[in-house]
């Protein structure tokens, strides 16, 4: 019997959202600006999966919302995430490459 490779390398990331309104309007960019992402609408929350990197732009969102949203506001709809997250001034990233581009050889 040999051994089985229980290691399996994924570049899928994921975000959960709790249900809002703001929440359906990430959904909504996610659908217009990353058609291949996997989305689930499970009632009360949205899990959102997509293989490389996820991103989420707050001037879009506030564009889509008609008021202004910042990252906090983002932050504090997400539940959940897996992959390496980024947050910076207007934006949330989540890269499925662990090491940052400025470490890599």
């Amino acid at each position: 019997m040999g051994t089985k490779d229980l290691t399996q390398v994924r570049d899928t990331v994921g975000i959960s959202l709790i249900g809002s309104s703001e929440s359906a309007a990430a959904v909504e960019m996610v659908l217009d600006e990353m058609p291949d992402a996997k989305i689930t609408d499970n009632d009360c929350f949205y899990k959102i999966e997509r293989d490389g990197i996820l991103r989420f732009d707050m001037a879009e969102l506030a564009d889509r919302l008609g008021r202004e949203y910042t990252v906090h506001d983002f932050l504090v709809n997400m539940t959940s995430y897996y992959g390496r997250i980024v947050v910076s001034d207007g934006l949330v990233e989540i890269y499925s490459e662990i090491l940052p581009e400025r470490f890599r050889d």
